[in-house]
């Protein structure tokens, strides 16, 4: 029994490697996920080489250059929905129903928040308020490209309360000593929106900076 465990496990692993996952780390908990007391429906497709190609076939068809091992690693879940390919462009549709702006790479909001592959109807109604809200606090259109940069950078944003977001940039706007316009600086620190503790890392960094290049008294 264990040399057939020892089998499908280098087998498995052998396969996830050929699709992105580089670091041990990520590849034992690819394997973890096809160990028992998973659930059956996750457990057959990560443990079964030809699955993990089927489903990783699928998903980098339809996204090219996405790195598969990395979205299944993030969300086991969509291992399911890219099982069949239909309901893998069924659900891409849906992602970009729920960002209402212009020219979205999907590849990068996938990669960056892979859970929007399994979004219930609720949280698809949400990421339309949140991209609409994040726009409105920018102060710019919903084609601006800042918005676009935010949601590719931090797509966990669009699980997000729209006023939670609201007040995040808020917070932000007195951060921007450098940049030109409020949304490119909220689009290159876009991960601070989701955490407020990078936001005060980065406040306290800023301040830093800035007491650096005062002139002494």
């Amino acid at each position: 029994m264990a040399s057939m465990r020892e089998t499908w496990e280098e087998a498995a692993v052998d396969a996830w490697r050929r699709h992105g996952a580089q670091s041990e780390m990520r590849t034992q908990r690819l394997i973890i996920l096809g160990s028992r007391g998973r659930p059956t429906s996750l457990r057959e497709l990560y443990r079964d080489p030809e699955a993990i190609e089927a489903i990783c076939g699928t998903i980098e068809r339809f996204l090219p250059g996405v790195r598969a091992a990395e979205v299944f690693h993030k969300c086991p879940e969509a291992a399911v929905t890219c099982a069949d390919a239909a309901a893998t462009q069924h659900a891409l549709m849906r992602v970009r129903a729920s960002v209402p702006v212009t020219a979205l790479d999907l590849r990068r909001v996938v990669e960056s928040a892979p859970r929007v592959l399994v979004m219930t109807l609720k949280e698809e109604g949400n990421a339309v308020e949140v991209t609409k809200a994040l726009a409105e606090a920018l102060g710019v259109g919903l084609d601006d490209e800042s918005v676009r940069d935010v949601v590719e950078r931090a797509a966990e944003v669009l699980f997000e309360d729209p006023t939670t977001i609201r007040n995040a940039v808020r917070e932000m706007e007195p951060l921007n000593r450098s940049h030109p316009t409020l949304g490119s600086f909220v689009a290159e620190h876009a991960e601070a929106l989701v955490a407020p503790s990078i936001r005060r890392s980065l406040a306290q960094t800023l301040a830093m900076r800035k007491s650096y290049r005062a002139p002494p008294p």
